[in-house]
């Protein structure tokens, strides 16, 4: 038998503005399972009610920081004795995981779509990535996710919070702002404390392969893409692992920035410090925080952190 269940996180933006339609519907489907927490600590608990109530089919509303919660959950310590479906409602402030394999719409029209497919037997489009398993090597849980990102990356998250959130702005309108809005001030002031980016020296070995690099920004992905019309990934190989680099400080920022963030460099780009290739396995030696799926982690005390690809998750949409 199917049943399906929802957790969802009530501090998720959409989850604030679509809560009531989510109860409603819900209402009028007492079979479907629901759980609402306001705090990442109370998901172990929402898992494991999930879990004995014979859930099959696992809904996760909320975004990407509340994904990455919960995959790590299921593959840490998982209390089903088999793992169930998964698909994800975008409900989140930033929604890059669901943007690929979840639910399109709002939340409580995905979830009625959802709910109407999966109790007429129907699977959906399933969509299979490989999870990044973040290893920091001091006796922390592996993390998991499938973005990671640091150097520019993380002070340009940390910039989109401070301006561009504050101004009201959401979803993915607000992440290509932000965007836009660092790429402006690096064009008008550069590296340095009036822009807020900063290049660092980073270790980086690669499949085994070590090398140094003046880092102005990477960003690493089992993900084609990390919004509509924004794929900054173009090596080539059999590895599952994306990484794209910028040396520091970046070489024709202007002309470049365009391709990287389309994943389309122009000839002269690897000449100029713009790197995009695949692997398995990446280890980093790095002083500066580490994003994964929006959320940030500080490094180890030696600064050393492993990142491979997988397991693989299956993802259902419908």
């Amino acid at each position: 038998m199917v049943r399906i269940g929802v957790i969802s996180n009530a501090h998720s933006k959409r989850n604030k503005v679509s809560m009531r339609e989510i109860h409603q519907l819900l209402a009028e489907h007492p079979q479907v399972k629901h759980h609402s927490f306001h705090h990442i600590n109370e998901l172990p608990g929402c898992l494991a009610e999930m879990a004995a109530a014979g859930v099959t089919h696992l809904v996760i509303s909320g975004g990407d920081g509340t994904v990455l919660a919960t995959v790590s959950a299921l593959l840490n310590n998982s209390p089903f004795a088999k793992q169930p479906c998964l698909s994800l409602l975008s409900a989140g402030m930033t929604n890059v995981i669901a943007h690929e394999v979840g639910q399109p719409g709002l939340p409580a029209e995905g979830l009625q779509r959802l709910v109407a497919q999966v109790e007429a037997g129907r699977e959906g489009d399933v969509l299979e990535r490989p999870v990044l398993s973040v290893d920091f090597g001091d006796g922390r849980v592996i993390e998991r996710g499938f973005l990671v990102g640091g150097v520019g990356f993380y002070q340009g998250t940390q910039l989109v919070r401070r301006d561009i959130h504050s101004l009201g702005a959401k979803q993915v309108f607000a992440a290509k702002l932000g965007i836009a809005w660092s790429i402006l001030k690096i064009l008008m002031f550069g590296p340095g404390p009036r822009s807020g980016f900063h290049g660092e020296s980073l270790g980086l070995t690669i499949d085994g392969k070590p090398e140094r690099r003046d880092c102005f920004m990477f960003l690493g992905s089992t993900l084609n893409s990390v919004l509509p019309g924004v794929a900054p990934f173009w090596g080539e190989g059999p590895g599952r692992l994306q990484l794209t680099t910028i040396d520091s400080p970046p070489r024709r920022f202007a002309a470049a920035a365009l391709s990287v963030l389309r994943g389309k460099p122009k000839a002269w780009m690897t000449e100029a410090g713009y790197l995009s290739r695949r692997m398995e396995k990446l280890e980093l030696d790095i002083k500066s925080p580490l994003m994964i799926d929006g959320e940030c982690f500080q490094p180890p005390a030696d600064g050393h952190i492993v990142i491979s690809a997988g397991p693989v998750m299956r993802f259902h949409r419908f």
